[in-house]
């Protein structure tokens, strides 16, 4: 922590990157971070790759859409709940200008990109290793970054309901709460709201749920495009792995999204199978219980028989 703390004291202006297709604890920990930089006296400014999901807009909009055409002059790159380079993107190249770097995550796969790291992979979200973060430095949060670090923690905890929600945890939300903002309703917005649209798409990939080894499986597929047949943009498309995640007897929930760039698997564990381990293997990464990659494929069929396939060695692991 400490190698870190000395790189954001000597700073004067900061780059703060999120993860690429950006969640809520990215986002919030990265506004945060950024409002408490500026408390203390500095320049920050937190860059995204592309629109950020509207959903996610009672955040903020604290941030710059990255131009790899522009010029920007910064002295330090703070990367926050990054689990590895490529989840920057083409921000790589700003990466790589300033030369001066932090990594503050809580992903067990990162892979300590950076000049100092920072890396807890016991915590919660990243918003929970920044609560401790500013503890260390003496910094204060005020109301509205208090409401971005509550953000970021319930959002990665499914409202403190999944097994990463320790009793430390809880005692840093508890203290968050003390703060002057409407916890109710980030929760509200965060797991109680969504368009018309966006149910009507649910709805039709619920009717396609496919169930594999007894149960242990299940699997949704989705093209990226299908929000065009309901006017939703593909960064508004909804988190589809939760709707096999409910099945029961479901151990291990897939989604399996066609991209330009492959075909997204992301993985949730409701069980003891580890699918950090399987995204691994699949060249990504993330937690035991949550995780993701991309796989080349040369069709649907070939994507999901490859990731059936490590699914079932990680039920063999257990």
């Amino acid at each position: 922590m400490q190698a870190v703390i000395d790189k954001i004291v000597k700073a004067k202006s900061v780059a703060v990157l999120p993860h690429v297709n950006e969640d809520a604890d990215a986002l919030g920990s990265c506004f945060a971070f950024a409002k408490m930089l500026r408390k203390m006296g500095k320049e920050a400014i937190v860059y995204v790759s592309s629109k950020v999901e509207a959903r996610l807009d009672f955040i903020g909009k604290d941030y710059v859409i990255y131009d790899s055409n522009a010029e920007y002059n910064h002295d330090l790159c703070a990367c926050l709940d990054c689990g590895d380079l490529e989840r920057i993107k083409e921000r790589r190249k700003l990466f790589d200008k300033i030369n001066n770097s932090i990594n503050i995550d809580h992903h067990m796969t990162n892979t300590k990109f950076a000049d100092a790291n920072y890396i807890d992979g016991t915590a919660s979200a990243t918003g929970e290793i920044l609560v401790k973060l500013f503890r260390e430095m003496n910094a204060k949060p005020d109301d509205d970054t208090a409401r971005n670090l509550y953000t970021a923690i319930c959002s990665d905890t499914g409202c403190f309901k999944y097994s990463n929600t320790k009793p430390e945890t809880l005692r840093i939300v508890a203290d968050l709460v003390e703060y002057d903002f409407d916890h109710a309703e980030v929760v509200r917005l965060l797991f109680d709201s969504e368009s018309l649209e966006q149910a009507k798409l649910k709805a039709e990939i619920t009717g396609s749920i496919q169930s594999y080894d007894g149960g242990k499986i299940s699997m949704v597929y989705a093209d990226e495009k299908i929000g065009e047949k309901y006017g939703i943009s593909k960064e508004d498309i909804p988190n589809l792995v939760e709707i096999p995640r409910r099945i029961e007897g479901t151990e291990i929930a897939v989604c399996v999204k066609h991209t330009d760039e492959g075909y997204r698997i992301n993985l949730r564990s409701n069980g003891a199978a580890d699918v950090a381990k399987v995204a691994a293997r699949l060249g990504g990464g993330g937690h035991i219980k949550a995780a993701g990659a991309t796989v080349t494929a040369a069709s649907r069929e070939e994507a999901e028989s490859i990731i059936l396939s490590e699914c079932r060695k990680a039920l063999g692991e257990i």
